[in-house]
């Protein structure tokens, strides 16, 4: 029985559909996409908000100092990231020390871990013993001893621009990986005018906990009482100190002829009164609070002295005329009865006349 041609037609276009179907279908499977490849990138210390770029791609880590980024091909990708030396808060920077593969990885994956460097800035305040902050101009330098064995010297100059950038952290390997060692901090010296104002290596410091770190110095105060020298009333107008590393300074009395100096490092100290005639200097070894009297030479005690020198000089020239009259006195009286005897005529006999003679 033959079907009508409407019908047949009908049935070879279904045929055709299906078909066309089947063939769409599996277009997508001949020709799929590669599987998406990625990277993880993990920084050490885990740091939020590190920017950098890999591959030309841009980034940031987030609250875990973690971020995920896709990328086109994962060959020598270690070489692909860029980090530049950056500030993350006003008083943490970074900068890379290295990048290290993570063996752990599949063929379309990778973990990178991104060792950082991590510096803080950090505020030194001296402190004098009354707990007020020391004028850094006296100041030479303050060293530190950290726990990477190294020293950090800090200048004058860079105390007073404070604060001053130092290592917080540094990368360090860990049986399971590579973590931040936190970065310590010994006080080794402050240079006062020459002298070493605290204990060394008693101090420590870490960023963790401070960023301003109080720094105890040992100081003391000196008291000059100015005296004249003979009757031991004030006198002099200034007192002139030498530190021990030869810086002079020349220092005002008061109205009572006294002065303290505070905040002196131990040590020895030349004082000298100025304000008198014949100032006399001395050496005083400074190791405590201590008040000292210096004594000057006034024109009073000089006149003193001239008046009391042209006594004693006095007494001495008329001693000696006195002791030489009773030299000449006492010769002449034990010359004269020599001299009698010399000169006396004989007496004649007695019981002798001249008959007795012939």
């Amino acid at each position: 029985m033959r079907h009508p041609r409407p019908a047949r037609l009908l049935g070879c276009a279904g045929l055709a559909l299906l078909s066309g179907a089947a063939v769409i279908g599996a277009a997508p499977a001949a020709q799929a996409a590669p599987a998406p490849k990625t990277v993880t990138i993990q920084v050490v210390p885990q740091l939020p908000n590190v920017h950098f770029s890999l591959d030309g791609i841009a980034s940031s880590t987030d609250a875990s100092g973690t971020s995920v980024v896709p990328v086109p091909s994962l060959t020598s990708i270690a070489q692909q990231l860029t980090l530049p030396s950056q500030l993350l808060t006003p008083d943490t920077r970074v900068s890379l020390d290295r990048v290290a593969n993570d063996p752990n990885h599949g063929p379309f994956a990778r973990k990178l871990v991104v060792e950082l460097d991590e510096d803080r800035a950090v505020t030194v305040n001296l402190l004098t013993p009354q707990q007020k902050s020391l004028l850094l101009s006296q100041v030479t330098s303050v060293t530190l001893d950290n726990s990477l064995g190294g020293t950090v010297k800090l200048s004058r100059s860079q105390l007073q621009h404070q604060p001053v950038w130092l290592p917080a952290s540094r990368p360090h390997k860990v049986t399971n990986g590579v973590t931040g060692r936190l970065v310590s901090y010994s006080v080794k010296s402050v240079t006062v005018r020459g002298v070493n104002v605290v204990n060394s290596g008693q101090l420590r410091f870490t960023t963790d906990r401070s960023l301003t770190w109080p720094i105890p110095v040992i100081l003391h105060s000196l008291t000059i009482d100015a005296n004249d020298l003979l009757a031991g009333k004030p006198a002099g107008s200034a007192v002139q100190l030498t530190y021990p590393d030869g810086t002079v300074r020349t220092v005002p009395l008061g109205p009572d002829h006294r002065v303290t100096v505070p905040n002196l490092a131990r040590g020895a100290y030349r004082v000298k009164v100025d304000g008198g005639l014949i100032p006399l200097a001395s050496t005083i070894h400074l190791s405590r609070d201590q008040t000292e009297t210096e004594l000057v030479v006034t024109t009073g005690d000089f006149a003193e002295m001239v008046a009391l020198a042209f006594a004693i000089v006095s007494v001495i020239v008329a001693a000696g005329v006195v002791g030489r009259r009773r030299r000449r006195d006492r010769a002449r009286i034990d010359s004269e009865p020599s001299d009698a005897s010399e000169h006396s005529e004989p007496e004649p006999s007695e019981g002798v006349t001249g008959a007795a003679l012939v």
